[in-house]
């Protein structure tokens, strides 16, 4: 009967290479995003999905051009990509803002009627949506991460969280002049 073996295979001389260039240019990358965005959590973020975009399509590397300029176009890419989206969040967001409550109240039956706008203003993007959508639309869980193409975990933590976040803004304030 024979064992498997539990050694690991030697990478092989492209996946060797490939990751000796990502090495060598990781803090060129970082650089370039740190000068660019002005935020080091975002820099990093979109260092790491440049990574992985890179190491996903080696293949299509011609090598006419320095890997790291290489890496720079398919980051400015990602950043491209990532702001046009934030963009089309924020004019999807203000539309159902605006179609849905255009003075920005929120009825609250038997409750204190109160302009939630400026504190939902406060909520990220990622936070903000998920929760226009379920409590202004009365999506289900399932519907938003649909429309938002994200797992449906993530909505209920974004929701968890914006909801917690609201309420220490609404504590803030007994008021709820914002």
């Amino acid at each position: 009967m024979k064992q498997k073996s539990t050694k690991k295979e030697p990478p092989s001389k492209e996946k060797q290479t490939l990751a000796l260039l990502l090495q060598e240019n990781y803090r060129k990358v970082l650089g370039y995003f740190l000068k660019l965005t002005q935020n080091t959590e975002l820099a990093k973020d979109l260092t790491q999905e440049t990574m992985v975009k890179a190491i996903k399509n080696y293949h299509q590397y011609r090598g006419d051009a320095a890997f790291s300029s290489w890496l720079i176009t398919i980051g400015s890419n990602l950043y491209r990509d990532q702001l046009r989206r934030k963009h089309r969040l924020e004019k999807n967001y203000d539309a159902i803002l605006e179609s849905k409550s255009p003075d920005g109240l929120l009825d609250i039956p038997g409750e204190v009627t109160f302009d939630l706008k400026p504190a939902l203003l406060r909520l990220t993007l990622e936070k903000r949506i998920p929760l226009v959508l379920k409590y202004y639309y009365d999506f289900t869980y399932q519907e938003i991460a649909t429309t938002l193409k994200i797992p449906i975990g993530t909505v209920r933590s974004r929701l968890f969280s914006a909801l917690r976040e609201l309420r220490a803004m609404l504590a803030e304030n007994p008021n709820f002049d914002f």
